[in-house]
């Protein structure tokens, strides 16, 4: 049964529901610049009514109300927007990362250009057509060696600049695993809080706010898909391009909800024996957690041969090249002793070399490839370079006979770019630069040898070919085979006999124009070529960087607007709200005052009578 005091309580409830709605609406005006904060709303209910239907409930025009009460604090949030924003911030993430390596390549090899590759590579034989047309001016052969020298520089000086790439390219990777690792955590530890809020019945809107906003920066290393949990917890799996690197038979790399999985980073690799290697890593995004581990895995020896790597011959003791192994692993966080910095027994061998799919992470490994090909083919180029210039400048298969014009190295070291160089001899005496027919007395002649040294720039040239011939050579002691080897292929490759038939290295001279022909292999392509070919894929690479950046740039912005619109706080809005509460609280105080005086007339008018 209604009365004044019922009234009295509904007006009090009316009073604090609109003080929560106030105090709401000051958060959601406190926090308007707050970074990924997501507006929050009062949503209120009204009370249960009085008078429900009971053999002695009396009889009552209607059901009366109670008042209201607050039924939740809820944030604005689009949950299939912040889906689309993270997948995006993946593949901006990739590509932003793609388009600033891939400018700074460009940048090195500054094509075209009058300063750049090609135009050494220009210079060098058109010095050797100089030389066909005036063998026997010192000026013309100081001009070739030079040239020569110039061209071996720069090819080295790229070749260094591409490794210092891809060290800033390793030093990011780093960084990145450590703010995964770092974010990881944070989000773990947050998981926990919300879990336990959530289980009292509440919502811990701002904590949620702050681990979505982990989750955005997270997006943007990798791809991954967020599964609910019960009590507002969270899964995060990741999104590899090859899953089964990161799946064992306790499930998916970071699919717990707890986020039993993290990421370290591989400083290094070295064989132990012959059936383990020795990763040295750094743990949860810590320098100074750093741990060695003795590991089989099959997936670590699986990349290393999908990277080109012949581990088999690799040596105890030694370290692999820089750019050979990837530098993030996944590893279990039940299974890894923080307090005693190690891994616990048998999980030394479950680290899992992961291939994210977009993100940065992605766009790195991708960029690391990509320069470890451009160091690839700037090998290959100057091994052929100096397979060539060599066999023709010696007519011989034999690097001990006569006087070769690069240095040898560079026909048979793996980093061939980093070899070559013009023989010492050459340039302190540039007589001894082969530019005629006759071999063995060095005479000037007619410029045969010089002109088919020129001729080298249209030779069509099986590279890759000629270049695979030796890798079966792993001894240093056999350098003399890989010559031969190397030589005798580019012989086979590019010579021929008048007559059709191949010709003996040993004996028939190269340089004779009436029965050896420089045919060259149709299905081969020039130096030159090679190089632009190279430098065409580059310009091809960072347009599409470019390209998917300015389209991702203009579709996150579509998007975060949309999202600004549903989660974001209006100032006008919250102003108009606040006029609102501030009023309905005025009216309930109001309410109350006027219950007050009504009460008086009952209480103190009575007595008065």
């Amino acid at each position: 049964m209604s009365g004044l005091f019922q009234i009295f309580s509904v007006s009090k409830n009316g009073m604090f529901a609109q003080q929560t709605a106030l105090h709401t609406n000051a958060h959601n005006i406190a926090n308007a610049n707050t970074d990924g904060y997501s507006v929050q709303r009062v949503n209120l209910k009204t009370t249960e009514p009085f008078g429900m239907p009971a053999l002695t409930t009396p009889a009552e025009p209607g059901q009366l109300g109670t008042g209201v009460k607050v039924d939740s604090i809820t944030r604005a949030r689009d949950t299939f927007l912040d889906a689309q924003i993270r997948k995006e911030n993946s593949t901006q993430g990739k590509y932003g990362v793609r388009e600033q390596f891939l400018s700074e390549i460009e940048s090195i090899f500054m094509e075209p250009s009058d300063e750049g590759l090609a135009s050494s590579l220009t210079k060098f034989w058109d010095s050797w057509h100089q030389l066909a047309t005036n063998p026997e001016s010192s000026t013309a052969r100081t001009l070739v060696a030079q040239n020569g020298d110039a061209l071996a520089t720069d090819i080295s000086h790229h070749y260094t600049q591409l490794e210092d790439m891809e060290r800033n390219a390793g030093d990011l990777i780093r960084n990145d695993v450590f703010d995964v690792a770092s974010t990881l955590t944070q989000i773990r530890d947050l998981n926990e809080q919300i879990r336990a809020v959530s289980i009292s019945g509440r919502n811990p809107n701002d904590l949620m706010d702050r681990r979505d906003l982990l989750l955005d920066n997270l997006s943007k290393r990798f791809s991954f898909e967020k599964k609910d949990t019960e009590y507002n917890g969270i899964e995060i799996i990741p999104k590899p391009l090859n899953s089964s690197m990161v799946t064992d038979g306790d499930g998916v790399i970071l699919k717990d909800t707890h986020l039993n999985y993290g990421v370290a980073y591989v400083n290094n690799i070295t064989k132990a024996d012959d059936n383990n290697w020795k990763v040295e890593l750094h743990i949860d995004g810590d320098i100074n957690k750093r741990i060695e581990v003795t590991t089989d895995t099959a997936d670590i020896k699986n990349y290393l041969t999908n990277k080109g790597m012949d581990i088999s011959s690799y040596k105890e003791g030694s370290e692999l090249p820089y750019s050979s192994y990837l530098k993030v692993v996944n590893y279990k966080y039940d299974q890894y002793d923080s307090k005693l910095n190690q891994f616990k027994d048998g999980w030394d061998k479950k680290l899992f070399i992961p291939d994210y799919e977009n993100g940065s992470l992605n766009g790195l490994q991708t960029i690391n490839d990509e320069i470890d090909n451009y160091k690839k083919q700037l090998n290959n180029m100057a091994r052929i370079l100096a397979i060539s210039v060599n066999t023709i400048q010696t007519n011989s298969t034999d690097s001990t006979k006569r006087v070769n014009f690069f240095d040898t190295k560079a026909e048979y070291e793996l980093e061939a770019a980093k070899s070559l160089n013009v023989n010492d001899a050459i340039l302190k005496d540039v007589s001894l630069i082969n530019a005629g027919k006759d071999i063995e007395t060095g005479n000037a002649g007619n410029g045969e040898r010089a002109l088919l040294m020129g001729t080298l720039r249209n030779t069509r040239i099986d590279i890759l070919k000629i270049n695979s011939v030796g890798a079966s050579f792993k001894s240093d002691t056999e350098d003399a085979d890989k010559i031969k080897a190397y030589r005798e292929a580019f012989i086979k490759d590019v010579f021929k006999k008048s007559d059709g038939k191949d010709i003996d290295p040993t004996s028939d001279n190269l340089a004779d124009d009436k029965n050896i022909k420089m045919n060259g292999n149709p299905s081969g392509t020039t130096i030159d070529a090679y190089f632009k070919n190279s430098i065409a894929s580059l310009g091809v690479s960072n347009q599409e960087a470019k390209r998917m950046v300015s389209n991702e740039k203009a579709l996150l912005s579509q998007l975060n607007e949309r999202k600004e619109s549903t989660s974001g706080v209006s100032l006008d809005e919250e102003v108009t709200n606040m006029i609102q509460f501030s009023k309905s609280y005025q009216a309930n105080a109001k309410m109350i005052s006027v219950i007050d005086e009504l009460l008086d007339v009952v209480v103190n008018g009575l007595i008065k009578r």
